[in-house]
């Protein structure tokens, strides 16, 4: 189980990397860990 603390640090590391890709599928991979990440945490579909 993750602690909020390092949620939010995985988070804060894939927007940068999200802001940082190059690539479109890059960026697509990386919308879709976010979504999924709120749906774990919230249990609301994105």
């Amino acid at each position: 189980m993750k602690t909020e603390k390092e949620i939010e640090e995985y988070r804060k590391e894939i927007e940068k990397r999200l802001v940082e890709c190059g690539s479109m599928d890059a960026m697509k991979y990386y919308q879709g860990v976010l979504r999924a990440l709120d749906w774990t945490i919230t249990g609301i579909d994105v």
